[in-house]
């Protein structure tokens, strides 16, 4: 299969409509074909509803030392967006390649299927992996089993890329993402006479404060090894509250979404144990003076791992010598990254394209760029021989 350029495979990618909501069965099928007539070995991941697949697929042979090109099929809608031109069809115009997901991230595993089919698989020592995910868009969750299984089954990779657009520059740390949901269950009663009602939504509060806490506890704490962040610390907020049902009624139900940005691996266990702490020890406590059954339920709806930095790890002396930079940064939003770094993988963020096009109308990646992404791939593959 020689013939097909990156370009053409970057089209056919555009094509498939693989936006988050969707089943991505298809796009995973003509990878997978792809790759299997490349050479590769392919191992496909379903969906607990078998609507989605994920792929690690594997290139050469299977010793330690190998080298993982990391990204995510999915992406997001374009509901409520203006686009000059069709969203799934790949347009080129004025030196860029247009079309949803072209920069976030089809474009990078376009290159990547690329360069797979250009090496040279008899050259080989050491092994090359795509390892493409569904879901990241919303849960991060189709990445986990390809990272279970790289961790339990492969030969131990000497490092991961996650090929996000970051303009060819090396990232090397960045911020988590947790979103809890708590709910508050209390007791109705008329407004006149509180003490037959327990009140879910002072209850609620009372975590609001705590939150508030944690944010200025960890805005007087900032990390020294996290100064290139904008915001050198985690962050949490309350998102969403909602709850009551009338101004005279004490309020039997309330909920919250609590958001949070962890620096450390650490900070996510530190913030959950102190809201438990202070729901066992104080806020169920009062609900249930004057409601037995009052209780709060916490629940985690996802939870994404941050990038910490490992400085001179594998992944990036192999990015900076072929890149002759030592320049690593830090960014703010999350990636896969961190569920690799937390498998024990040295881990960068590592690609084509300008992140400030993601999820934009008329998405694209500069030709310049995708070029750029492509040499690097097959200095990266030399590597390999």
């Amino acid at each position: 299969m020689k013939n097909i350029t990156a370009v053409e495979i970057l089209e056919k990618l555009i094509s498939y409509e693989s936006v988050s909501h969707r089943s991505n069965l298809d796009i995973a099928d003509y990878i997978a074909g792809l790759c299997k007539g490349f050479g590769g070995r392919v191992d496909s991941f379903l969906s607990p509803d078998g609507q989605k697949e994920a792929l690690l697929i594997a290139f050469g042979p299977a010793v330690p030392g190998g080298v993982v090109l990391s990204g995510h099929m999915d992406v997001v809608p374009v509901t409520n967006q203006t686009w000059t031109s069709d969203p799934f069809r790949l347009r080129l115009a004025d030196g860029r390649l247009y079309g949803r997901g072209a920069v976030d991230m089809k474009g990078f595993l376009a290159l990547c299927l690329s360069a797979a089919n250009e090496m040279d698989l008899a050259r080989l020592s050491r092994p090359l992996y795509l390892a493409f995910s569904y879901d990241e868009e919303v849960t991060c969750d189709g990445v986990k089993p390809i990272v279970a299984f790289l961790k339990a089954h492969v030969p131990a990779p000497s490092c991961v890329i996650v090929g996000e657009p970051t303009e060819m520059r090396i990232v090397g740390a960045h911020k988590g993402a947790i979103d809890w949901n708590i709910q508050f269950h209390g007791k109705a009663a008329h407004s006149s006479l509180p003490h037959l009602g327990s009140n879910a939504i002072h209850a609620a509060a009372r975590i609001v404060q705590l939150v508030e806490q944690l944010a200025e506890e960890f805005s007087r704490s900032p990390n020294a090894d996290a100064a290139s962040f904008d915001v050198p610390f985690a962050t949490l907020s309350v998102g969403l509250i909602k709850g009551g049902s009338a101004p005279n009624v004490i309020a039997s139900h309330c909920e919250l979404h609590i958001e949070a940005r962890p620096l450390l691996a650490g900070d996510h266990a530190y913030i959950l144990e102190r809201i438990n702490k202070l729901v066992e020890g104080d806020v169920l406590p009062r609900l249930r003076r004057t409601a037995s059954e009052a209780k709060v339920t916490i629940s985690e709806i996802d939870s994404i791992p941050p990038l910490v930095r490992c400085a001179s790890s594998d992944a990036e002396r192999l990015v900076g010598n072929l890149m002759g930079s030592s320049n690593v940064e830090a960014v703010s939003y999350a990636t896969e990254a961190g569920f690799f770094q937390a498998a024990g993988l040295p881990t960068v963020v590592f690609g084509p394209g300008s992140i400030s096009q993601a999820h934009q109308p008329d998405e694209f990646i500069s030709q310049s760029q995708f070029e750029a992404g492509g040499r690097f791939l097959a200095q990266l593959l030399r590597t390999l021989y």
